[in-house]
């Protein structure tokens, strides 16, 4: 694989390792919303209509900090820059 294929599914793998109860995200189909049971190859999000079972490798941004303005949320970009 192209270097920056490699560093790009290091940065996916972290982000999915870090995911947690609470968190506010989009999937890669454009759906919005919350964590509200996560195991390790499945979550179930909370959205306007109801709770969705999916895949937790479909799960594309976390927007918690954008939403509430969470200090505690990790940047992953940031830290591989480092």
């Amino acid at each position: 694989m192209i270097r920056p294929q490699i560093k790009k599914q290091k940065i996916e793998k972290k982000f999915q390792e870090n995911l947690k109860k609470g968190n506010h995200i989009v999937t890669n189909s454009g759906i919005h919303g919350r964590i509200i049971d996560i195991t390790d190859h499945f979550c179930i999000l909370e959205t306007i209509t109801g709770k969705i079972k999916l895949e937790r490798n479909i799960i594309s941004k976390e927007l918690t900090q954008l939403r509430y303005n969470n200090n505690n949320i990790i940047d992953y970009d940031k830290e591989n820059k480092k």
